[in-house]
């Protein structure tokens, strides 16, 4: 492996513990009985809406079959519209940042829905529906300004015992499920990395960093299910994972060198755990959920002598929604009261910085600080929508939450509303728009030390036009517009940041950070979908967007860092016979934004009149950087493809499938690695630089 490409893989590992730090300790984010049917461990349709009930739907083995997702239908949504992956794996939809998303999976929050290595918590056979939803959506969802994922687990099926196992490079897994008594099945699923076992040996010859923990993760996804009666079920759930990983910079590397705070462990051990127990009723009044939930979030991540935390969130919810046929509509309501305890102690750096808005300052100009705290929260929420035939032709959803929190004492009323209009039996025309909000999605905002306790929530408008193509065809389109406002972006405050040895900041009480920032996106969506007929099936998206941020604070107006303009999916599978299937998927996007970096500045050891001591060595390297995401990179393009045979081993039924990535090795640069004293660069490429096969199976008996 070439070195450049190696120092990137410690590199990547880095970006995730960071991205974990800022995210992990996101803020908070029918059947009647248990059937005797044949076994269906398919997902049932992937919805891609920007308003339920407004989009195209496809099927499970479009989604579950997508090239190079490595059978994780989670993963596969980089190929809908209106998607940028973030560090490779957490979405980021129309303009906003994978911070501002929102994951629920089978009506609780989730703790996490990626592990660190990208692939998804959840075990592939399980996932009955997921929705992606991108602008204007139901008022059940009130704390994401970006997007949201809402996900079904499917119910356990009440059939005799039966394993499925699945193993590739990556991970293996197993999956049993069986009836338990007449009226009640289960089902529990585990897997784990298997990347822990050889990544160490492919990279060997590596002089910069070392492993202390090699990546390693698992999850699990346990579900009961039991009829208690006509009218009455009785759901017990249980899901988790677990992520570790550790890593050494040799002190000569240039990620020291660079950045001497980087010395000692970088790390994450975090883990989530989530129970819930949900009554489902019928009756007259409609379909009634009772939802008691315990999630419980944890982490204790080290970078260098920037960052050393251990924390734990623990949220209780009480939840209860009821939807309902009323005159000529749907009426779906909910109530929720949630509490939030954050036990955290942390000692790092004081250097106040979003860098969404900036590059942020040297740590090592700044000292460290310890705080330790317990803080508690608590949130309540009521929320309502009715689905309303108008007419033959026209139909309305009004939506409307109430939500408040005990911490800022801010309570929001925040409308939605989406109107349809059934221009013929072929076509139909939508709009709609909604008020959003969410909590703090990084808990450094809620410090008194490291914070600002006088800021308040993100807010964000969106408006969504679309036409759509509903005929009697294997054909189907969608064609959407949408425009976003976000308010009260959070900035730092630059009168807090200590830019060198000499200057420290936090001059008197001024906050950490303020609600200064302002930010836009808007854009066109275009996907066109095939439904299997003379033996294949495909879609195609393309995206046109823009998004700009603005500072007030620096004056500074710039387009947002995960701004590109556009994206292109093609993907096609052909079923050859029972048996073969083959498919592909090519993606064009536009490059990356970056900060160039004009040169760099000496940083020496003062002297004892605290000026700069140049008959010393200097300390490192501070880079003098142009205008912030000025410059934008190639445009990238890959092909991957995907070959599935279905068989018999043992005389058990079983899927083998092979997946080339990056069929024609296109070498795509994805940013620059600089020297210790920025006078040379290198590309580095995304992952992988060349073909990369590979090979899975799934074994049921």
């Amino acid at each position: 492996m070439h070195s450049a490409n190696r120092t990137s893989v410690a590199i990547a590992v880095l970006t995730a513990i960071l991205c974990t730090s800022y995210s992990q300790f996101t803020w908070a984010q029918s059947q009647q009985a248990v059937e005797d049917d044949e076994p269906t461990s398919k997902i049932e349709k992937i919805r891609v809406i920007g308003a339920k009930d407004a989009g195209l739907e496809l099927s499970s083995e479009k989604i579950l079959k997508v090239p190079g997702a490595g059978n994780d239908p989670i993963k596969a949504i980089e190929s809908l519209p209106g998607v940028v992956l973030a560090r490779g794996f957490a979405p980021a939809v129309r303009g906003s940042s994978p911070n501002d998303m929102y994951y629920q999976s089978d009506d609780v929050p989730v703790g996490n829905v990626f592990h660190l290595d990208s692939f998804s918590t959840f075990h592939p056979n399980l996932i009955q529906s997921f929705e992606l939803k991108t602008g204007a959506w139901e008022a059940e969802f009130y704390d994401a300004i970006g997007g949201v994922i809402d996900t079904r687990l499917r119910e356990p099926e009440a059939i005799e015992p039966r394993f499925i196992f699945d193993l590739s490079f990556l991970r293996t897994g197993l999956l049993y499920e069986s009836k338990v008594g007449d009226d009640s099945a289960m089902y529990f699923a585990v897997r784990q990395s298997l990347v822990h076992l050889y990544i160490e040996n492919i990279l060997e010859d590596e002089e910069d960093f070392s492993f202390d923990q090699a990546p390693i993760n698992n999850d699990y996804q346990f579900k009961f299910v039991t009829a208690i009666n006509d009218d009455n079920k009785l759901t017990v759930q249980a899901t988790g994972s677990n992520d570790e990983v550790a890593l050494l910079f040799d002190d000569n590397s240039d990620e020291v060198l660079k950045n001497p705070d980087l010395r000692g462990e970088i790390g994450a051990d975090q883990y989530y755990h989530n129970q819930s127990l949900i009554w489902t009723n019928y009756s007259e009044y409609g379909e009634t959920k009772t939802i008691l939930n315990r999630l419980e979030r944890s982490g204790d991540i080290v970078i260098g002598q920037i960052l050393d935390l251990d924390a734990t969130t623990t949220d209780y919810l009480f939840k209860v929604k009821n939807n309902q046929e009323i005159n000529q509509g749907e009426l779906f309501v909910g109530a929720e009261w949630r509490r939030q305890n954050v036990d955290y102690a942390v000692t790092g750096k004081q250097q106040p910085c979003n860098n969404e808005f900036e590059i942020c300052p040297p740590t090592y100009y700044s000292d460290s600080t310890f705080e330790q705290s317990s803080i508690d929260i608590n949130f309540t929420a009521l929320y309502a929508d009715y689905d309303w035939d108008v007419t033959e032709d026209w139909t309305a959803k009004l939506g409307v939450v109430y939500s408040h929190n005990d911490y800022t004492d801010e309570s929001f009323i925040e409308p939605r509303a989406t109107i349809r209009w059934q221009v013929s039996n072929d076509y139909r025309i939508k709009l709609a728009a909604g008020q959003h909000h969410q909590w703090f999605r990084q808990y450094k905002y809620l410090s008194e030390t490291f914070g600002a306790k006088e800021l308040e929530l993100v807010t964000s408008d969106h408006y969504v036009a679309g036409l759509e193509y509903v005929g009697d065809s294997d054909w189907a389109w969608r064609l959407e517009t949408y425009y976003k406002e976000m308010d009260k972006l959070i900035v730092s405050n630059p009168a807090q940041q200590s830019n060198s040895l000499s200057e420290q900041g936090m001059s008197g009480s001024a906050p950490n950070y303020l609600n200064a920032g302002v930010g836009d996106a808007y854009g066109v969506e275009f996907l066109l979908n095939k439904a299997i007929s003379n033996k294949w099936y495909g879609w195609v998206s393309i995206a046109y967007s823009h998004t700009e941020r603005y500072n007030p604070i620096t004056g500074k107006e710039f387009d947002f860092e995960y701004d590109l303009p556009w994206i292109v999916n093609m993907v096609a599978n052909y079923e050859y016979n029972e048996r073969w299937q083959i498919g592909g998927r090519w993606r064009l996007q536009s490059g990356a934004l970056t900060t160039p970096i004009v040169g760099a500045d000496a940083v020496y050891p003062l002297d004892s009149n605290g000026q700069p001591d140049q008959s010393q060595d200097a300390i490192f390297y501070d880079p003098i950087e142009g205008e912030f995401n000025s410059e934008r990179l190639d445009y990238f393009h890959r092909l991957d493809v995907r070959v599935d045979y279905k068989t018999e081993w043992f005389g058990k039924q079983t899927n083998v499938y092979f997946e080339v990535l990056n069929v024609y090795g296109q070498k795509s640069v994805e940013g620059y690695e600089y020297n210790a004293d920025y006078t040379e660069r290198e590309e580095e490429y995304q992952f992988p630089e060349s073909p990369i096969p590979s090979i899975g199976f799934q074994m049921v008996f």
